[in-house]
């Protein structure tokens, strides 16, 4: 055995590591000292990707309370309201205090569109009320995307006991009583929801020294979906408490719909007290640029170590508004170009601020506004305008010949028949400006065609199924839009009709214009020209 042999051997019997080997071959000692220090010089140059940096709390404090800000989950006291928000928080307020404080019933819809903070407004002020007043009243939360008539009569009694019960503890129903009250039709169990809340208040009348009363605060989200052409017992009987219960009630809706009192039945706008809140909106971008900034703008708690942070991110924030040329104020003018949303505008800056570790890092990006560049660009993604991107020559001629056919009629309705009838006419057009070539390679007289192939009807159906699944044309049942009722009645009853109707004569709605068409298609297409009449 060699020396380096016994060496090595050693070395693995007292657990010592083995000395790296230097490479083989006749090289002189300089030049591997030289290799060395150029390698190890090279990989300084980059991170150790294993390397964790250093905690800063006070930061981590800073962001956390910045996103905590930007969603509206800080203490009441701490939250903002939209300065262009003021005055439909200040109606919500008094409509509030009215029900909870002065014991009236009232009953008020807000109409605007989603993501236009009318839940937030609601539950803000019940947040503020119930600092002071909140063993006055109870709430009782609806949605019409989650209940139907029956499961929201048996959500009211459920959150109703359970609302009493927490105001006073000392007493709970039986069992059979509680499963009772949201047993039977719909009249008898608010009749019994009804007895339930006068026979506690009398029970406080008689118990305590004062003559408040328990409100009941009604929040109904989506209020609109039971106002169908269906009898809306669940709306009636919830107007109808407000005049006739004895207790203080206040019902809150909130709706899409601009002409939600057309929905109603007579015999529930009779009810209604017809006040409707139109929720604001932005009218010009100096106001939208404020409310980004307001959304932003940290206020500085006491004595806290993120103050140093805080006061520099609202100088940078103030800063980069003001500039024009910001990238930053550049993502708020196309927001407010495009979607005019807020709340999109609040979540493309999540991926500016979350990923940071440090100020630094939340400085830059928000100077560059990478991260909010690409997120916003990820919206257009799923838009109708990347999915005619995504078609074939094939689907888009045909997409082109139902939206011409849908622009002529004047219904704005086509069908397969009608679509593929332009299809063919257009194709046919279109084959006979295109010249005929002979093969001159050949030594026949074969002539070959450049002509565009002409689809049997049969053949392209999984065309119109393609446009269907990528929602650019629907059924015309389908649309979620009704201008009153009897629009929703009459779109049912074509569902129902529709039924038996055969495949080639349903009647489709298109969700794209020529116009947008012509902006989508390019120019080199062939098909270009058919985007417009």
């Amino acid at each position: 055995m060699s020396e380096l042999q016994s060496k090595a051997t050693d070395a693995i019997a007292n657990g010592e590591s083995l000395p790296t080997p230097l490479p083989t071959g006749k090289r002189d000692s300089n030049e591997l000292s030289d290799n060395i220090t150029d390698d190890s010089n090279r990989v300084s140059k980059y991170p150790r990707l294993d390397a964790n940096p250093i905690q800063d709390d006070a930061f981590q404090s800073f962001k956390s309370r910045l996103i905590r800000q930007m969603n509206h989950t800080l203490p009441v006291d701490e939250t903002k309201v939209f300065s262009y928000l003021t005055e439909t928080r200040q109606e919500i307020s008094r409509i509030l205090k009215q029900s909870i404080v002065q014991k009236e019933s009232h009953s008020v819809v807000m109409v605007g569109p989603r993501g236009s903070y009318k839940t937030f407004l609601v539950n803000h002020e019940l947040k503020v009320l119930a600092k002071e007043n909140g063993d006055q009243f109870i709430t009782v939360r609806l949605s019409g995307l989650l209940h139907t008539e029956q499961t929201a009569i048996n959500s009211i009694a459920a959150q109703l006991e359970s609302e009493l019960q927490r105001l006073n503890p000392d007493e709970t129903l039986s069992k059979d009583e509680s499963m009772d009250v949201s047993s039977g039709s719909l009249t008898e169990v608010f009749e019994k929801i009804l007895r339930l809340l006068d026979t506690r208040k009398t029970h406080t009348l008689e118990t305590s020294d004062t003559t408040s009363t328990i409100s009941v605060i009604f929040i109904f989200d989506e209020i609109d979906t039971f106002a169908g052409p269906v009898r809306q017992t669940l709306l009636y009987n919830l107007f109808d408490m407000v005049e006739h219960a004895l207790v203080p009630v206040c019902i809150i809706g909130s709706s899409t719909k601009l002409n939600i009192s057309e929905f109603f039945e007579k015999r529930v706008k009779s009810r209604f007290s017809q006040r409707i809140l139109y929720m604001p909106e932005c009218k010009d971008l100096d106001t939208f640029a404020g409310a980004a900034k307001e959304m932003l703008t940290l206020t500085q708690p006491k004595d806290a170590e993120e103050n140093r942070y805080i006061t520099a991110w609202n100088a940078l924030v103030e800063q980069y508004i003001k500039d024009e040329d910001s990238a930053f104020f550049e993502q708020i003018r196309n927001n407010y170009e495009t979607f005019k949303s807020i709340p999109l505008l609040r979540n493309s800056f999540m991926p500016v601020i979350g990923p940071c570790e440090t100020f630094e890092q939340a400085e830059q990006s928000l100077k560059t506004c990478d991260d909010m560049v690409s997120y916003t660009l990820n919206q257009f993604q799923g838009t109708l305008g990347a999915s005619v991107q995504s078609l074939s020559e094939l689907e888009l001629a045909f997409l082109l010949a139902a939206v011409r056919t849908a622009t002529k009629n004047k219904e704005e309705t086509t069908n397969f028949n009608l679509t593929y009838v332009e299809y063919s006419d257009m194709i046919t057009s279109l084959n006979a400006r295109i010249p005929s070539t002979t093969n001159l390679n050949s030594n026949t007289n074969q002539i070959v065609e450049n002509l565009v192939k002409l689809w049997d009807k049969d053949d392209i159906k999984n065309v119109w199924e393609t446009l269907q699944e990528l929602t650019l044309i629907t059924d015309k049942g389908d649309v979620g839009l009704r201008e009153s009722a009897t629009a929703v009645f009459y779109a049912s009853n074509y569902i129902f009709q529709s039924a038996s109707t055969p495949f080639d004569l349903r009647l489709f709605n298109i969700h794209i214009s020529l116009l947008e068409l012509r902006r989508i298609v390019p120019k080199s297409s062939i098909f270009y020209p058919w985007t417009q009449l």
